[in-house]
């Protein structure tokens, strides 16, 4: 029973290794720079390994049968990718992939085309990588027993604590960020209601274009302190919470839902502080 959970616990630290790999490569091509994927700090994304370890022994009746298998497999792989994404974005706010433009997706949580290309992924993975990580696994088993899965297990508890806390470290810098947001937002209806009613005054007492002039720079200044007091007042990015908002382009945070791009935002006024 020990090399069996040993054996399992390799499993799923190499294909979450190589699920990094994966994304990686291919989001860094994308993008055109490096990007460091995953939610943790580690360089491995543990839903690759989740999902293979189902392939892997849910459904091992069906590995002979290249149908059943692709099916079985699609259909593991869509769930877990479903249900990830929807407690991802119950507990954190937070969007982290969206397949909205993607044809016959649902609610953007998983998509036809994606899923089925995760199928292909899994047949090749029972099929062509496994013989040879089961290999690779009864090498390290039978060299070291159970050291490097015990050490695994500790590595990687410790790295979802600690990436545990800096999502909730990035929630709360959220919900602080969005607070000012509304705060200044009331401030500029007030200042604005008191611009309108001087407005329709100085139209009345027809004040000269040298006067308007004056009155756009003072408007200009005061946007200007307003952004500088929002700079001001809100934190630094910790590392995690930078790599996170970098390695998802696409993130979508509920709290700032209204603002347009607010990672992006929110990653300049990060540069600006530095």
């Amino acid at each position: 029973m020990t090399k069996f959970y040993s054996e399992v616990i390799l499993f799923f630290f190499i294909y979450s290794v190589m699920g990094w790999l994966w994304e990686t490569i291919y989001c860094s091509l994308k993008a055109g720079k490096f990007i460091y994927r995953g939610f943790l700090i580690g360089p491995y994304c543990p839903i690759y390994g989740f999902g293979i370890i189902m392939v892997l022994y849910f459904i091992e009746p069906f590995h002979n049968n290249l149908i059943l298998l692709y099916i079985f497999s699609t259909i593991i792989v869509t769930l877990l990718e479903f249900f990830t994404s929807y407690f991802l974005e119950k507990i954190f706010h937070t969007t982290w992939w969206d397949y909205h433009n993607v044809p016959f997706n649902i609610q953007g949580r998983i998509a036809l085309p994606v899923s089925a290309f995760w199928g292909i992924g899994c047949v090749l993975v029972v099929r062509v990588i496994q013989p040879f990580v089961t290999k690779i696994v009864e090498m390290l088993y039978n060299s070291f027993g159970i050291i490097i899965p015990s050490a695994i297990l500790c590595l990687m508890a410790v790295d979802t604590v600690f990436s545990l806390l800096n999502m909730f470290s990035l929630q709360n810098f959220l919900k602080d960020f969005h607070s000012k947001l509304e705060g200044q937002a009331k401030n500029l209806k007030s200042s604005l209601k008191v611009r309108s009613q001087h407005f329709s005054d100085f139209i009345e007492l027809e004040i000269n274009k040298k006067n308007e002039l004056k009155e756009k720079i003072r408007e200009k200044r005061i946007h200007e302190k307003e952004n500088l007091e929002l700079k001001l007042n809100t934190r630094k990015l910790k590392f995690n919470e930078r790599r996170l908002l970098n390695a998802f382009p696409n993130v979508k945070l509920k709290r700032l839902s209204e603002l347009k791009n607010p990672r992006d935002l929110l990653l300049k006024l990060d540069k600006i502080k530095k």
